[in-house]
């Protein structure tokens, strides 16, 4: 315990690196001191989760608290140095010595990994990152999260524009070139620069624009396949990313899906056109058809809201896996751009030591990786074997996910992703043929 009575944010137990259980609960209660109904982590279960670094104060703490130097993982130094290169921090909107702690500040209010940095600063390489919003009238229908000020229940339409506001405010504190934001229906075109701002002048300015489009509630149909058609006209040739947000079906039907999917498998340079879909419904069945063109379509992620893929992503990693608010805002802006690791959480394959280094932005000690490897095998055990509703039988793709005895040293000492482990590549090759 400080001298302030704080208690040390980091521990280990059983050699096993965790967010310390007591600082959770102090948090906890100075939240409540201070009016804010805030949890200390937005984990599912904290206490076997594996802890949170989020910024180089963060980093220190933990070297202090457990007393030894934890390295930060390589790719994760690589982006700090290159974070205070004078030309980066000015394409932000900063000055070199801002950068770091901004965008620190940023990181630890929504427990963002520090490693993801890396991956955000992939947003750079795009000419432009387009925004394409459903605006049809069944997005005022209700949705299943929560407002975060009002504490009711969002409508779908609010709910995107929840969601877009929180990805901007990311966005606004690396370099991008362009934002485009558009919709299905209505002629609007929101068009953003960074223009020399630093990010809450810029964030001050977008936000006003995105709260003017809207006030106005969402009217009309849903022509995706046209607006989709449109968007990858207009960009031949160019870098874009794309994020469209909906809550349903096409006009048209199983027929337009089949069209976006076609077009999805087939674009050019998919790795430099990568596509998200933003799913706001509390109808899953409905958004199903984005889930299967991220099975098919190369370069291509869905994202549910964070309640609902928090908890797919306990179901499928294990509980040491922290997945926090921010890493779910990380993902939803660059999950489709990394299918080695952010946009392979759902296959069940767990992550060799060198990635989730990498993710978190730690170099963890044997014993935090064999518990996250543990608790992965654990999640895998506890699958629910689905019944193949052709012929009666189970599964045979959850079968393999639950069944396979993972070779924990190929994963403890592979020097890259798991895909090139033999063993992944044939398991991956078993589910693709069973469609699984």
């Amino acid at each position: 315990m400080s001298s302030t009575g704080m208690p040390k944010k980091y521990v280990k137990i059983n050699g096993i690196m965790k967010l310390n259980p007591e600082y959770k609960r102090w948090k906890e209660a100075q939240n409540a001191s201070s009016g804010i109904a805030a949890p200390a982590t937005t984990v599912i279960n904290s206490d076997q989760a594996l802890p949170v670094v989020s910024s180089m104060e963060d980093h220190m703490q933990m070297n202090e608290d457990l007393g030894a130097e934890i390295p930060l993982a390589e790719s994760t130094n690589a982006t700090i140095e290159m974070l205070q290169e004078p030309e980066i921090s000015l394409e932000a909107g900063l000055q070199p010595d801002e950068m770091i702690d901004q965008l620190g500040a940023l990181l630890s209010k929504y427990e963002v990994p520090i490693g993801l940095t890396n991956k955000l600063m992939m947003l750079s390489e795009f000419a432009s990152l387009e925004f394409i919003i459903d605006d049809s009238g069944s997005m005022m229908c209700q949705s299943d999260t929560i407002d975060p000020v009002t504490k009711r229940a969002n409508t779908r339409w609010g709910e995107a524009h929840q969601r877009l506001k929180e990805m901007l405010e990311i966005i606004a504190y690396v370099p991008f070139q362009q934002i485009g934001i558009e919709f299905l229906n209505r002629k609007d075109r929101i068009s953003l620069t960074r223009n020399g701002m630093d990010p809450k002048t810029f964030l001050a300015g977008a936000y006003q624009k995105i709260d003017a489009v809207f006030a106005r509630p969402a009217a009309g149909t849903t022509p995706a396949l046209e607006k989709l058609q449109e968007s990858f006209l207009r960009g031949q040739g160019v870098s874009i990313a794309r994020y469209f947000f909906g809550d349903g079906l096409p006009n048209g039907g199983h027929q337009a899906i089949a069209e976006i999917t076609n077009i999805l498998k087939n674009r050019a340079s998919p790795e430099t056109n990568p596509m998200t879909f933003i799913s706001c419904t509390n109808e899953d069945e409905a958004v199903e058809w984005m889930k299967d063109c991220e099975e098919v379509a190369p370069y291509c992620s869905e994202s549910d809201d964070f309640a609902d893929e928090s908890q797919e992503v306990y179901k499928d990693q294990g509980a040491a896996l922290p997945y926090t608010k921010g890493f779910h805002l990380i993902c939803q802006l660059v999950a489709a751009m990394n299918p080695d690791d952010l946009d392979a959480m759902d296959e069940s394959v767990p992550f060799t030591k060198f990635t989730l280094d990498n993710l978190l932005g730690v170099q963890n000690n044997e014993e935090s990786y064999r518990h996250y490897f543990n608790c992965f095998v654990q999640a895998q055990q506890k699958r629910v074997v689905e019944t193949d509703p052709r012929t009666g039988a189970p599964k045979q793709s959850d079968l393999i996910k639950k069944n396979t005895q993972w070779h924990y040293s190929e994963f403890l000492n592979a020097p890259g992703a798991a895909r090139h482990i033999p063993q992944v590549q044939q398991v991956l090759q078993q589910l693709k043929a069973l469609g699984g």
